[in-house]
């Protein structure tokens, strides 16, 4: 990884070495450990379940989904585009994120002593 982070980091002569095509704090804390230079998109896409598909391929979808938007959006990437995408599931079902800090309780109220699955893809995405 760190070779290739150099690699584009020369190529593009000091710009961002990537888009992130994600508005979560976590994956910018992330990057920012890393010491990886990055431009952040600010992009939207659908991100309903139809309860047929597994976790791990709505999770790899959305991935992709996001990284091919971001793309989309610039003229020209000069670098490439990463999307991500979690998923928490419990009891087969994906929990939606939470929207506020009741929401976010609820939610822990329900984990709190149970298994649970948690689902990461990223999609990286060069036009």
């Amino acid at each position: 990884m760190a070779e290739r982070i150099t690699r584009w980091t020369d190529e593009l002569s000091g710009r961002p070495f990537l888009y992130l095509a994600s508005r979560s704090e976590r994956r910018r804390l992330l990057l920012a450990q890393l010491g990886v230079p990055y431009e952040t998109l600010n992009i939207a896409v659908d991100e309903c379940w139809d309860g047929r598909e597994t976790p791990c391929r709505y999770v790899r979808r959305l991935a992709l989904a996001k990284a091919r938007a971001g793309a989309k959006r610039l003229a020209a990437p000069l670098a490439p585009v990463l999307g991500a995408d979690t998923a928490v599931v419990l009891d087969g079902e994906i929990l939606g994120k939470p929207e506020g800090p009741d929401e976010v309780l609820a939610m822990l109220a329900r984990l709190s002593g149970r298994c649970h699955e948690v689902y990461t893809a990223w999609g990286r995405c060069r036009v």
